[in-house]
């Protein structure tokens, strides 16, 4: 699986899009995701603005929120081998992380990948629509998030 990376025309650009591209990878790697599966796994940052939309439109759910995720694998669709589907959106809003980071006396390029990894445990199963399930994500996210840090030297792209 493939990693693309796009963002709305309001969002700057990360400052180093191949580093977080490659934390990704890593992070994919430690879930043990099904990288040789072929597609896209697309991360789309956007704005407030349009991260807002979209919560209201696919969730009905009123302001802006972090991340969203959809899972558009679907074992019977046939693809050819030219093609290369798009699996995965996973939507970050870096705004978010931007404020969330302050509050939680992390970097923003942390919080951006939480964020990240948060919607990769969505598509391993992993949920938080209720306490249990969210202290399940908790541990989980704090397992990749630790695995990576410890990987990683420097995670500033935001």
């Amino acid at each position: 699986m493939r990693i693309r990376l796009q963002r709305g025309a309001s969002v700057p650009p990360l400052k180093n899009r191949t580093l977080f591209k490659r934390i990704l990878q890593e992070a994919l790697q430690i879930m043990d995701f099904p990288l040789a599966e072929p597609g896209i796994l697309q991360f789309i940052l956007l704005s407030e603005k349009e991260m807002t939309a979209l919560n209201a439109l696919h969730l009905g759910h009123q302001g802006v929120t972090d991340v969203i995720t959809y899972d558009l694998r679907n074992p019977d669709l046939r693809f050819s081998e030219e093609e290369e589907p798009v699996l995965v959106e996973i939507y970050l809003c870096p705004a978010v992380a931007v404020k969330n980071a302050e509050l939680y006396g992390q970097s923003p390029s942390k919080e951006l990948l939480l964020y990240a990894v948060h919607g990769l445990l969505h598509l391993q199963g992993e949920d938080d629509c209720d306490d249990s399930a969210r202290a399940s994500m908790r541990a989980a996210e704090n397992r990749v998030m630790q695995a990576i840090e410890d990987r990683m030297q420097t995670m500033d792209f935001l």
